[in-house]
Parts: C-alpha cells; structure tokens; sequence
C-alpha cells in the first residue's frame, strides 16, 4: 500500500473521541457542518483535528468523496441527497457500527442487514456476535487511541469512572449501581451532566465532577487509586481504555466486551456488585497491589489499543472498499 497516497471521506461527526482517532490517519476527512449545527452537520465543535475539515452541505456535491463513512441510518439519505450519489451504488460506502445492539440483545436486526454492497465494521467482537448483520460483510476493528501518558499517582484514596448523562441513561450505564459501589469508597464521576449527581445538602460518597477537558481529565482522573466502569450494556466505551492507558487498576462490571479487554492481572470482573464493592476497597487499602494492577492495564492498552494499529486497519478497509 503507498504509504503516500490519500482518500478523501465524508465523515459525520457523531463520536468526538473515536473521530479523533480515525482523523488521525493520512487521509482528507470532510465533516458535514450545517447551520443548525445538529447531529446532521455539528462540524469540528472547535476540535483540533488537523486532517478534517467542515465542510457545508451546499459544497458537497463539487467534492470528489472517494468513500462515505457511515455511523446512523439516517446518514443514508443525507448523503443521497447532499453527494447526489447513493452509498454503496454510486459511491463506496462502509457502516461503522459503534452500539451494542438494541433493542434487544440477541434478535435486534442490524439496519444494514439487508446489503451486500456496504460493509459492516463493528467496534468489538461482542457486538459483531450480538447484532443479526444478515447478509452485509462484516469486520471488527476495535479502539485505537494515541497514548495519552502514564499519569497515575492514585493519591487520592477514591475510584474514579467517567460516565456521560449518567441520570438519564441510567440502568444502561449502571449509574444505579454507583449507590451501592461506593459502600467503602468513594466514587468521583465525570462527564456530561455528572454534577447532577450531587444531591442539594446531602453527603452522598458518589461525587459528580462535571465535564472536564482532557488535558485536564486525565491528570484528576489518575490521582484515583481505582477506575470502576459500571456500564451493563453499552458498546466498549474509550473512557475504559483510557484509564488503563493511564496506569490506572480496574473494577468493571463483566458485561458487553469488558470481561475481554480487562485480563486478570489487571484488575477485578464480575457480575456480582457486592464482588465489585470490595475490589474498590481492595484496591484503595493496598496501593501496592493497585500500583501492580495498573502497570498491568496500561501494558495490556498499550498491546492492543495503539493509535497505530487502529490506522493500519482502517487504511485496508478503505482501499478494499475504494477498488
């Protein structure tokens, strides 16, 4: 493959942290952006992506779009009608998957079911077992994210977890179980809307920190002795990876692709809260055994969630997608 040689992709910004990745690569990204500035066209959100650029709905038809990457159902139509090509027949095309399946688990049919003529990319293997993909080809290519340093102190006697929305998608990310995790330890929430967790008056041990930049988060995260990821049905959220990058020991819930990406030298799986509570009090108590833990997270994140890999892989989808 000529390492030079570069596609240009109509890409939606729909993931912040997956598209950072993917931009990250040697090709011309294009990112709808309309006046609305909605999930049809919400642009770079001042992101620093130095290969992407917006691009208005009105100046994609002059653009030479080498493959549609596709992320919702809708986006279908929208490229249709934007291009004027449609996906997959008049235009390359692939479907990048980044949901366990819903409504239900095992008998949800994949939107994309029914083509032969779009590829089918899952984020993990879990997803890719669960979801009926029907006739459509598929193939996993899991998280890659650049390497954002080994920052863990874990001097703060707390677990830290990085949930958005947690209130309202609840039960799906296993907000409800914070109450009962945080039986020993206390838990330092971030994300999208997290401070409403913080009860008026109240002295609950479950701690919303709010929506923090990166270059911030990380360094507040990694001052936690413990990460805990709670999620019960969510695809493999980047936040896990993220914290294991940064040294951090691990306690998560064994559901979706989590038992898979979290060995045993790194920390704790389980199904059972009460197993989990005190794996969280475990690991706050031995800082030694979490310092052990934690080497092992960022080593095995290093292994199989570099940046690298991640590029390479997208860069043969494309080019078996564009011949």
């Amino acid at each position: 493959m000529d390492e030079d040689f570069t596609r240009t992709l109509l890409a939606w910004h729909v993931h912040g942290s997956w598209m950072e990745s993917f931009t990250a690569g040697r090709h011309r990204y294009l990112v709808p952006l309309n006046a609305e500035r909605d999930a049809d066209g919400r642009g770079l959100c001042g992101r620093d992506w130095p290969r992407a650029q917006e691009i208005s709905i009105g100046e994609l038809r002059d653009q030479d779009v080498d493959l549609v990457v596709l992320q919702r159902p809708e986006e279908l139509e929208l490229a249709a009608e934007w291009l004027g090509r449609r996906p997959g027949i008049d235009v390359p095309a692939v479907y990048v998957e980044h949901n366990a399946p819903r409504p239900f688990a095992v008998d949800s049919t994949h939107p994309l079911a029914g083509r032969r003529d779009i590829p089918l990319v899952h984020v993990t293997d879990f997803n890719r077992l669960m979801w009926d993909n029907g006739v459509a080809p598929t193939t996993v290519i899991t998280h890659g994210i650049a390497d954002p340093g080994n920052f863990y102190t874990g001097d703060v006697a707390a677990a830290a977890t990085m949930i958005n929305e947690p209130l309202r998608r609840w039960r799906t990310v296993g907000a409800d179980l914070l109450s009962e995790l945080c039986a020993h330890v206390p838990i330092d929430v971030w994300g999208i809307d997290t401070l409403e967790l913080n009860r008026p008056g109240g002295r609950s041990a479950v701690r919303g920190k709010g929506d923090v930049p990166r270059n911030r988060l990380w360094r507040q995260i990694a001052r936690r002795r413990v990460y805990v990821h709670t999620a019960r049905w969510t695809s493999l959220g980047l936040s896990l990876v993220e914290a294991m990058y940064l040294g951090m020991p691990v306690v998560a819930v064994a559901s979706t692709e989590a038992p898979q990406v979290v060995p045993a030298e790194a920390g704790v799986v389980s199904s059972d809260v009460a197993t989990l509570a005190y794996a969280l009090q475990g690991f706050v108590t031995d800082t030694a055994a979490a310092t052990v833990a934690g080497k092992a997270a960022r080593e095995f994140a290093m292994a199989h969630f570099s940046l690298d890999r991640f590029l390479g892989e997208w860069d043969r989808v494309i080019e078996e997608c564009c011949r």
